[in-house]
């Protein structure tokens, strides 16, 4: 099977050079980050790193076939040339479009509606998860509602990441839709149920080297986790996603200021976000743009804790046991679908004694029964896969 792989892209494509007709150039390197504006140029190009891990289970989950990953910004820009898309046409069997949270209402999906009905091939829909389902119905922007016509009229298939989503596609008319859950969460299935596992365990409850995982700059919940959780001689390790251009953590200073040291993923320059005079322990930020790196070091913690859900996952896919604080729907979607034990945040963010609150919460965690769930997500969207000869 011949397949054009799109949309949300792994931490590889970072090498992309460039595009031309269906050929894609690849540098022999990763692009240096070091200053403050490389750190953001390289969070904004990807939007939130945890992404990565989207576009990582996607294309993973394509092995043992011919994939050519071809930039989504390509496909948009070369609309116009019906000379690139026949190429496209003649050189692929199946367009495969990783995507998250496309079904929402501040977001139009205009360029994806043009793009889809000039591929002239069956295209697979994976991941797709609905953002702010309130209200939903009454405020679809008119290019995503132009994105559904458009994929109901050919041959599509839609693995969504819950039931929710997948419920609502079959409302607006899409035939083939199967919930699968993210394509992440099949990365590492050995390493995910060790991480199962060992989560069934209170003693994690006075864990000191955890990865955390939040909204810095926006809320001061992590700081707040972490003065629960941790000593005062502790150090809490935080990873940074999209805080730098969606949560107004800022980094100080002119442009060409270092502020990264790619080695450790550390950022080494100052940084300035609300809240930030609460903390009470001395911390660390980090922010990986290469999930083995990533998966690396947390390799080295003792929980993953937060409100980030491929904060977690990453966790997870190195074996180390996670937990996730529920935030909004698309979490719960994720989490309800695949059968994770989760917190909800309304429920954890009012305990006065969270230390003993969470060891009684991992002592009750069922891991057989959440194994036997994570294994049948697991069978059911590998079977998904070949049904559309996959």
């Amino acid at each position: 099977m011949r397949i054009l792989l799109t949309g949300i892209p792994s931490y590889l494509q970072r090498t992309v050079a460039g595009v031309s007709g269906s050929e894609v150039r690849h540098r022999p390197y990763f692009d240096e980050v070091r200053t403050k504006k490389d750190l953001i140029d390289q969070v904004r190009r990807i939007a939130n790193t945890g992404n990565y891990l989207i576009g990582e289970g996607a294309a993973s989950a394509l092995r043992g076939h011919d994939v050519t990953y071809v930039p989504f910004w390509h496909l948009a820009n070369s609309r116009n040339s019906d000379e690139v898309y026949e190429r496209f046409n003649e050189e692929f069997d199946i367009c495969v479009f990783a995507s998250a949270n496309l079904l929402r209402p501040g977001y139009s999906a205009d360029l994806e509606a043009e793009v889809f009905d000039k591929l002239k091939m069956p295209v697979v829909v994976m991941g797709i998860g609905i953002q702010r389902r309130e209200g939903l119905k009454e405020n679809l922007p008119a290019g995503t509602l132009k994105f559904l016509e458009v994929l109901r009229k050919k041959e599509s298939f839609f693995l969504t990441r819950g039931y929710f989503t997948a419920e609502f596609l079959r409302e607006q008319g899409m035939k083939s839709v199967r919930p699968t859950g993210c394509p992440s969460l099949f990365f590492a299935p050995n390493e995910m149920k060790r991480s199962l596992t060992a989560l069934a365990n209170p003693e994690l409850a006075t864990a000191q080297k955890i990865a955390f995982g939040g909204y810095l700059g926006s809320v001061a919940d992590t700081i707040v986790d972490a003065h629960a959780l941790l000593k005062h001689d502790s150090v809490a390790s935080y990873v940074v996603q999209d805080e730098v251009v969606a949560y107004n953590l800022s980094l100080p200073g002119e442009d060409d200021v270092a502020v990264y040291d790619r080695a450790s993923g550390r950022i080494t320059g100052q940084a300035e976000y609300k809240h930030s005079e609460k903390w009470q322990r001395k911390h660390e930020l980090l922010v990986f743009f290469d999930t083995n790196q990533w998966r690396s070091w947390v390799s080295s913690r003792d929980l993953c804790f937060g409100r980030r859900f491929h904060g977690c996952i990453i966790g997870m896919q190195a074996g180390v046991p996670s937990l996730m604080i529920a935030v909004d729907d698309r979490m719960r979607e994720m989490l309800e679908f695949i059968g994770f034990p989760y917190m909800e945040a309304a429920i954890w963010n009012r305990e006065t004694d969270r230390k003993t609150y969470l060891a009684n919460f991992l002592s009750k965690i069922d891991s057989q029964a959440v194994i036997d769930r994570y294994s049948a997500c697991e069978a059911n969207f590998r079977t998904a896969l070949a049904h559309v000869g996959l």
